[in-house]
């Protein structure tokens, strides 16, 4: 491998290893932050990012998961059977990727992070030291949804979460918790849709390996870090402005 080689390895792992730290704390798997990454360093979207961000996507949840689950955060009458649906319709979206250009999708990504920026910089009253009551009704509610977000997230190549992190919110959940759940949610999704597109992956499996651990050190960081001093609407307008900067990134190199 040549110096450039290496040295592009070394910056995309740094890189990655800063936002699985974002993405942890806020209960998402990496994906909806290492797409655009990917996307700067040249690779190509549906055959070499789509399949390296799922991959990502699930093991950075799984880090999360995993603190949140010690930290007793998780709410797991909504986790399993959203988790359940999610991974069932994922590769609906997959499928549904081939009628679709890869601009059309580039624009769809950037519309949906405006929408759900705006929704999460302005969140409903949240109190930490009040657990929410979530009912069974709103659980039906949230697998309804959970169903359309899964196809959804599927056809974008970025796992569930950062649609589910804010419709729990408007659910009724605070950010936390929604966090700690969503992280939950999302891993099983990922690698279903993840193993989809494998048929037609391409990708350096040195270069998998290597932002593997570096995704997954970052997260699991990024979790414990949220469970001990983050705030619910901290936790809200930190993810909206993530939402924002990967947004104006994606329209910039969309019209430039």
């Amino acid at each position: 491998m040549s110096w450039s080689g290496k040295i592009e390895i070394i910056i995309l792992t740094l890189i990655l290893f800063a936002l699985s730290f974002v993405a942890g704390m806020i209960g998402l798997g990496g994906a909806f932050i290492a797409t655009p990454v990917l996307g700067l360093f040249g690779f190509e979207l549906k055959h070499v990012i789509m399949p390296w961000s799922l991959w990502l996507n699930g093991l950075t949840a799984i880090s999360g998961a995993v603190v949140f689950a010690q930290k007793k955060m998780v709410d797991w009458c909504t986790a399993i059977p959203l988790l359940l649906i999610t991974t069932i319709v994922a590769p609906i979206g997959v499928w549904l990727l081939q009628f679709a250009s890869t601009t059309l999708v580039w624009w769809i990504y950037v519309g949906v992070l405006l929408f759900l920026a705006y929704r999460m910089a302005f969140p409903p009253k949240q109190d930490d030291s009040v657990i929410p009551q979530i009912t069974d009704q709103t659980r039906v509610k949230g697998g309804f949804l959970s169903g359309a977000i899964g196809v959804f997230a599927g056809f974008l190549g970025v796992g569930p979460g950062f649609l589910l992190m804010p419709t729990l919110v408007l659910l009724g959940y605070t950010a936390r918790l929604a966090a700690a759940t969503n992280s939950v949610i999302v891993t099983l999704p990922s690698f279903s849709a993840f193993f989809t597109h494998l048929s037609t992956a391409q990708f350096d499996w040195l270069m998998i390996g290597v932002t593997s651990v570096a995704a997954v050190l970052g997260a699991e960081l990024g979790a414990k870090f949220m469970a001990r001093r983050v705030k619910s609407l901290t936790l809200s307008r930190l993810f909206a402005l993530a939402l924002v900067l990967l947004a104006v990134q994606r329209a910039f190199l969309l019209v430039s």
